[in-house]
């Protein structure tokens, strides 16, 4: 055997040493369960990414329309500035330019029509066949950069042609307007001018707003990708060394206490598997280096598992706490409080009487994995859980 093989399966045998309280089949069962409640994970990010994907694609047309449509009445309203409109003289000039742009539409039109019968004879295919046939990567890449160059002039030269016919428009409608009546039409463009700056503020706004929720879901997806790979590593490595572990059956028991010191060594866990991964005391990150004080035990344990109540006692706090989630806290008889966070589901509230063993929520889920998080204190201290719970 190997010295990596001996490290790692000294590193495993370490933690067996914590793993008390569970069959080895209810620590594989837990574990596959957390994979697959992982791999659900990815697919529905996965697929909101890809919603997100087609809604912002969808978000991006709108914008080029309503910036187009900003444009043009921007070019129309040039004409206006000075609140100067147009003399008889004038509108004989209007006219001729009038029948220049038509012509100028005429023709783009046409050149448009052309670029879109030729693309219709290559195929639909036209452009992946076009990429698909280069015969060495700077090519790839040069005709790469011509299809992005070539894409970008046909959406410019449509938006000059929807500018340039919604001025030919407005500009004959203007023509058969009395003064008085011009000055009000010019200002009723200023008014869908303010309406179309206000609903590109509003696209934006939700485009920017889908694009970020995509990157945070690409950032979930990495970090339960590697929260899987573990969870794969683990079960493999347990698998491989089943010899070593000593399995026990957890079964909860019943006591009646007022003092819960009466029954140190002996309190039910607050869970059915006692997989700890994180003991009471300072803690080293292995990744920063740096020393933190855990208050409590942190448990490995699919999301969505029962938690208990330790003892009989009144729900002092119901709340949420940064890293921590969702938190209850019971108030037990002579100055002890038991801390339960990380839930998902939360069945009691604040004032309420609980039971022995009665269920008061589920466990979640941190950025590190799923979890759950206890403590138990007496008064103001801290005590270490390993020392009152029945592993």
């Amino acid at each position: 055997m190997g010295l990596a093989s001996q490290l790692r399966n000294a590193c495993l045998l370490v933690l067996l040493v914590i793993f008390s309280g569970a069959t080895y089949q209810e620590i594989i069962t837990d574990k596959r369960k957390q994979a697959d409640i992982i791999e659900k994970e990815i697919i529905e990010s996965r697929s909101l990414i890809s919603s997100n994907s087609i809604k912002t694609s969808s978000i991006k047309q709108q914008i080029d329309s309503v910036e187009s449509a900003i444009n043009a009445i921007n070019s129309f309203l040039k004409n206006y500035e000075n609140e100067t409109y147009m003399t008889p003289d004038q509108i004989a000039i209007e006219t001729n330019m009038i029948i220049f742009l038509a012509e100028e539409v005429e023709r783009i039109q046409a050149s448009f029509r052309q670029k879109v019968v030729n693309l219709y004879k290559h195929g639909e295919n036209y452009e992946l066949e076009l990429l698909l046939s280069s015969k060495t990567p700077n090519e790839y890449l040069r005709r790469n950069q011509y299809l992005q160059k070539f894409s970008q002039n046909r959406r410019k030269e449509l938006r000059d042609l929807k500018s340039k016919k919604f001025i030919l428009e407005e500009k004959k409608k203007m023509l058969s307007l009395s003064v008085s009546s011009q000055r009000f039409y010019v200002e009723s463009k200023r008014g869908d001018k303010a309406l179309l700056d206000g609903k590109l503020r509003e696209l934006n706004s939700g485009k920017e707003t889908l694009e970020n929720q995509s990157r945070v879901t690409e950032e979930k997806i990495k970090r339960y990708e590697t929260q899987l790979n573990n969870i794969r590593n683990f079960i493999g490595n347990f698998e491989s060394n089943r010899e070593s572990f000593k399995e026990s059956k957890y079964n909860r028991i019943s006591y009646e206490s007022a003092d819960l010191s009466t029954v140190k060594g002996n309190i039910n866990l607050p869970i059915d598997l006692g997989l700890t991964t994180t003991g009471f005391g300072s803690v080293a990150d292995n990744k920063t280096g740096s020393i933190s004080n855990n208050n409590g035990m942190d448990f490995s344990i699919s999301k969505g598992s029962k938690v208990y109540a330790i003892a009989g006692g009144v729900v002092n706090l119901v709340g949420e706490l940064p890293f921590y989630g969702k938190v209850v806290i019971i108030k037990h008889d002579s100055g002890y409080r038991s801390v339960y966070a990380v839930l998902s589901d939360v069945n009691v509230s604040v004032g309420d009487a609980v039971k022995l063993n009665q269920v008061i929520g589920k466990t979640a889920e941190t950025l590190e994995g799923q979890t759950f998080h206890f403590e138990l204190w007496k008064d103001a201290v801290p005590l270490n859980p390993k020392e009152w719970l029945r592993f």
